[in-house]
């Protein structure tokens, strides 16, 4: 007992020692860091907090909106009668595709302010925190609205996602069709975003995102 509790000392040992090493370099990569509540809703709600985030300040300085926020916009502001070919009733999720594009409407407000737009801009950054912070109101909105958009995406294209949920099978000995998987996996809240959930939102919003993970592992490189 004494010597598998001194091995297990060890092993948590070197586990922090390894969280420790991977946060110091990624305290190289990165200025800042947000956290976000691990209730299986984090991903959703981080991707959303650091896509409005991000195109509020890349747009800051510059005059109106770019390229990119019009178009991710037109892609929100249109997608209501797109998921509604998949399954999805109009009037049961109206109000949560309106929270969204009214999130979009104040960043597109601030950066089309005529009169110190820095001024907008930061005023806009403290209520997208507010509302991004506030439970069972636009944050919960806008998030389970983000995983209709995730298994529209899914739905709509069966087969690009489909081997990605038969690698998964082979380990957990549980066979489910695209429209199984969303709705047991992807539409409830709480459930918790993984690979191919990551890539369909992506895809959906025509977005990059790059994924670190800390494990707690010692590395020679830290990665």
């Amino acid at each position: 007992n004494q010597y598998s509790n001194t091995s297990g000392n060890v092993n948590e040992q070197q586990q922090s020692a390894g969280f420790i090493q991977s946060a110091q370099f990624l305290s190289t990569k990165y200025t800042s860091l947000r956290r976000v509540r691990g209730d299986g809703n984090c991903y959703y709600r981080a991707f959303l907090y650091s896509l409005c985030e991000h195109l509020l300040l890349q747009n800051s300085n510059k005059n109106g909106v770019s390229n990119e926020f019009s178009r991710i916009k037109t892609t929100i502001v249109n997608s209501l009668k797109w998921v509604c070919q998949f399954g999805y009733e109009e009037m049961t999720i109206d109000v949560f595709y309106e929270e969204l594009v009214e999130l979009f409407d104040c960043i597109e407000k601030s950066l089309n302010a005529d009169n110190d737009k820095s001024a907008a801009v930061e005023t806009t950054k403290d209520e997208l925190h507010a509302k991004l912070n506030e439970e069972n109101s636009t944050s919960d909105y806008c998030t389970w609205y983000l995983r209709v958009l995730t298994a529209a995406q899914m739905k709509s294209n069966p087969d690009r996602f489909l081997p990605f949920l038969l690698a998964d099978e082979l380990n957990d000995n549980v066979m489910m069709d695209i429209p199984t998987f969303c709705s047991r996996e992807v539409e409830p809240m709480g459930k918790e975003c993984g690979m191919v959930t990551v890539a369909a939102l992506a895809e959906c919003l025509g977005v990059k995102v790059v994924i670190e993970y800390m494990d707690g592992r010692l590395s020679d490189n830290a990665a």
